[in-house]
């Protein structure tokens, strides 16, 4: 979709990669979603452990960097688990797999994608009431209420699930393996 890759390379296509605007405002955002917030998330928590070092050994020890890389550090395994689903860069074990038909391949592979989707989007209505639920309890030094790691959990549920349509899709079109 025009995304260049960490490597030089296009990016492989994204949830809603197709031809409509809508489509591509989708794929922009969920984009933006798991490689720009992902890379900020990964630069907070890279300060937070310096700011931490720094003033352990030099200062007096504070509480709240340890806290919020903890934050960033979770929020950065849901945001790129969702980058790895829709780089189709997850662990899988093919053994089996490649010793199938193609066409059995791909019924299994839209197969077991349906089946994640489905599993997914059973975490979110649990997830809503959780968040709703957690919204009054704070972080001990931050302040920051619970329903905010809830919310990008949610997020990457949604972001994988997505994820997990398109490469069905994708793989029922034009066999598993490919980005069509």
């Amino acid at each position: 979709m025009g995304n260049a890759a960490p490597g030089g390379g296009a990016s492989p296509p994204g949830v809603f990669a197709g031809r409509s605007a809508v489509r591509t405002l989708l794929d922009r955002g969920a984009c933006f979603l798991e490689e720009t917030c992902g890379v900020i998330t990964l630069w907070v928590m890279f300060l937070a452990i310096v700011i931490q070092v720094v003033f352990r050994y030099l200062f007096t020890p504070l509480i709240w960097p340890f806290e919020l890389s903890i934050y960033m550090y979770i929020c950065l395994v849901y945001l790129g688990a969702a980058l790895a689903a829709r780089q189709r860069s997850h662990v899988a074990f093919g053994v089996l797999f490649d010793a199938l038909p193609a066409r059995i391949q791909r019924a299994v592979s839209v197969a077991l994608q349906v089946l994640g989707a489905a599993a997914l989007a059973t975490l979110v209505l649990p997830g809503i009431q959780f968040m709703t639920q957690s919204y009054p309890i704070r972080s001990a030094s931050l302040r920051i209420p619970w329903s905010v790691l809830v919310f990008v959990y949610l997020v990457s549920m949604l972001l994988l699930a997505g994820h997990l349509v398109a490469g069905a899709l994708s793989d029922w079109r034009d066999g598993p393996g490919r980005d069509g």
